[in-house]
């Protein structure tokens, strides 16, 4: 089972990493999922003391439909909620890259989420879609990386260190910040692809999912 679900978040790390602004456009509440998913699974790791675990699974899918049901509840201060949830997530990405689970308890990788998710909230106003950007391919590359030392710990293969999946981490998230930012221009004018039932109604705010063009 560790191996099955090593590939599902390999799969899944992939398609945000490289997808993360398209997903955002498209199909916002699974965007919002994906970012509750990423902290859940990452602060379960941390408490577990960096297993792959139940824990890990169940936090994340707490986290995914926590955050999708916050983005509903909380319609008006959804651009507030992608930096809290967007910052909390690269925090949390990057303590993981550094390996700082595995040296102090779990309720200061709960104070770094906090204290990431108040910096993203304050940064995501200024730098939008390159905030999207940075935070989906770094957070995507993090499953990814977890996917594979999953895989090799269920096959029995030798505990990977912290260098190696730190490089790995970052070589990955370039390459799909890189890939994201080729296509800004063409993916933040997407129309969704289903009906977004967080759509302002006439006479309201603007589309968070619309790109602010006087920005």
């Amino acid at each position: 089972m560790l191996v099955s679900f090593g590939v599902l978040l390999i799969l899944c790390g992939l398609g945000v990493m490289g997808f993360g602004l398209f997903i955002f456009y498209a199909w916002l509440p699974l965007f919002y999922a994906l970012i509750g998913f990423e902290i859940g699974f990452l602060l379960g790791k941390w408490l577990a003391g960096d297993i792959v675990g139940s824990l890990a699974v169940v936090l994340g899918i707490v986290g995914a439909i926590a955050a999708a049901t916050a983005t509903y509840l909380l319609e008006p201060y959804r651009r507030i909620l992608l930096g809290y949830w967007g910052g909390a997530a690269v925090s949390l990405a990057l303590a993981a890259m550094f390996g700082l689970e595995k040296l102090t308890s779990g309720f200061l990788g709960i104070l770094l989420a906090v204290a990431g998710g108040v910096i993203g909230a304050m940064l995501t106003s200024r730098f939008f879609d390159l905030f999207v950007v940075v935070a989906s391919a770094f957070g995507g590359a993090t499953l990814v990386v977890a996917g594979a030392k999953a895989i090799v710990l269920a096959v029995g293969g030798p505990a990977p260190g912290t260098l190696l999946p730190a490089l790995v981490t970052v070589v990955l998230a370039l390459i799909g910040a890189g890939w994201q930012l080729r296509n800004v221009a063409r993916w933040a004018h997407v129309q969704p692809l289903v009906q977004d039932p967080l759509a302002d109604k006439p006479g309201t705010s603007p589309p968070l999912h619309r790109r602010d063009d006087a920005a």
